[in-house]
């Protein structure tokens, strides 16, 4: 069995899970500590570890109420919706908010995402694709090197599971001209 990849979150307690981006416990005691007295994005994301998904999902509405513009609790909030077995809603959710930030470094966020929601519905090429772009544009945007790690990792670990030499799909990552 192969031991499960994943990267920091900047979240105590979580990690996310390579290549779906899955937010994972990874210090019960620190994630139950962020899940109760974290900030309410935090919260969010370690509830989400935790299958908490109820919960998870009245936080975020209940943060949105108080801060509606705020990009990464719009983010989180298509979140809850893929871990909630609805990713179809959620990528077109975030088609959505990429209309809204083109052009901007928050579009990185949201192509990021759209990279492990299409990872979620088995769309190996599209997932890919946005994985790359993310990465290209965190790196034009020149963001934290946290982030382009992370970028970095989920891109990498997926072309090394769909190219793994027991596979029989191979993925050719071809640019990203959708807009989606």
């Amino acid at each position: 069995m192969r031991k499960t990849e994943s990267i920091s979150t900047g979240i105590p307690g979580v990690e996310f899970r390579l290549p779906d981006l899955r937010p994972i416990v990874v210090d019960e005691q620190l994630a139950q500590e962020t899940a109760q007295n974290g900030e309410a994005g935090d919260r969010v994301v370690a509830l989400i570890a935790q299958g908490r998904l109820a919960a998870a999902s009245e936080l975020v509405a209940d943060a949105r109420l108080m801060d509606p513009r705020n990009i990464r609790l719009r983010l989180l909030d298509t979140e809850v919706t893929r871990w909630s077995g609805d990713p179809e809603r959620a990528i077109y959710r975030l088609q959505q908010l990429r209309k809204e930030f083109d052009g901007t470094v928050d579009e990185v966020d949201i192509v990021q995402n759209l990279g492990a929601c299409f990872y979620s519905i088995g769309d190996m090429l599209a997932a890919t694709s946005r994985y790359k772009s993310a990465l290209e544009g965190r790196e034009q945007f020149n963001a934290s090197e946290v982030l382009r790690n992370a970028s970095r990792a989920a891109y990498e670990s997926l072309l090394n599971e769909v190219n793994a030499p027991d596979e029989a799909v191979q993925v050719s990552v071809l640019p990203d001209t959708s807009n989606a």
